[in-house]
């Protein structure tokens, strides 16, 4: 049976490695949630609970206001995040100042991955708590050597990279071929339902946890089209907004206009 103490088949992490800092000093640490007990149980997350056991001696939990950053673009890779509730906004910025809103990452995504198995680059775009968020961070040296010590770990590392890859992939192209601002806006809304939403008589909740002006810049517009677009599709009935969520009432329509 794994020994979650101090090393890992003889391989031993000390405590200053198991201790982390992290780029933003307001967060505030919480009690830690067993893994074993998350339901976020997706790719890296699906351990046996030997691996768990191992993991959680590494981890620090920590948690995030709304607006608090994990990390910054370009900060120096120091840590692996996980996060566990709440979600997170990827942003990343151009010289110029424009701000491109990637995605939003929930429980069970990791964050700063590539970074910290590529020699440690820089962070290549900040991660920002979209909400009240917990996240487990493990420094990126221990975090390494934990998935290079045990097969399973590796082989859960690789589904993560496959998932990221996948991901980048699907951003690309979104962007690249989205059409107009309004298909984008229309295939943004059908992701985030499918995501997060929940059904109910009159339709599809999302919980609106950002506003126009984010939603802009997930989809390259400006927060004036975002607004006259959603108002558009209210006055159509194809959806509905109320002052904590939008309801998508006409998915098949939405689903076509995402298709031009």
């Amino acid at each position: 049976m794994i020994n979650a103490s101090e090393t890992l088949d003889g391989v031993a992490f000390s405590r200053d490695e198991r201790s982390c800092s992290v780029s933003e000093p307001a967060v505030s640490p919480m009690p830690s949630q067993p893994c074993t007990t998350c339901s976020a149980q997706r790719s890296f997350c699906s351990l046996t609970d030997e691996l768990h056991a191992v993991f959680e001696s590494l981890k620090t939990s920590v948690t995030y206001a709304k607006g608090e950053a994990a990390f910054h673009e370009a900060d120096a890779c120091h840590s692996v995040f996980v996060v566990c509730a709440g979600s997170m906004k990827l942003m990343t910025s151009s010289s110029e100042g424009k701000v491109l809103l990637l995605r939003f990452a929930g429980p069970g995504t990791l964050l700063g991955l590539a970074e910290a198995m590529l020699e440690r680059r820089p962070y290549q775009c900040s991660a920002i708590a979209a909400e009240p968020s917990a996240l487990a961070v493990i420094p990126a040296e221990t975090f390494v050597r934990f998935v290079t010590t045990y097969p399973e770990a590796c082989l859960r590392l690789t589904v993560a990279l496959s998932e990221h890859y996948k991901i980048a992939q699907r951003e690309t192209k979104f962007l690249a071929m989205g059409g107009s601002s309004a298909s984008r806006l229309a295939h943004l809304l059908l992701e985030e339902a499918s995501a997060h939403g929940v059904p109910a008589e009159d339709g599809i909740h999302i919980p609106l946890h950002i506003t126009h002006s984010e939603i802009g810049q997930s989809i390259g517009a400006t927060r004036e089209t975002v607004t006259r677009i959603l108002g558009e599709l209210d006055h159509n009935g194809l959806i509905e907004r109320t002052a904590d969520a939008i309801i998508i009432r006409g998915t098949e329509e939405l689903t076509r206009l995402a298709a031009y």
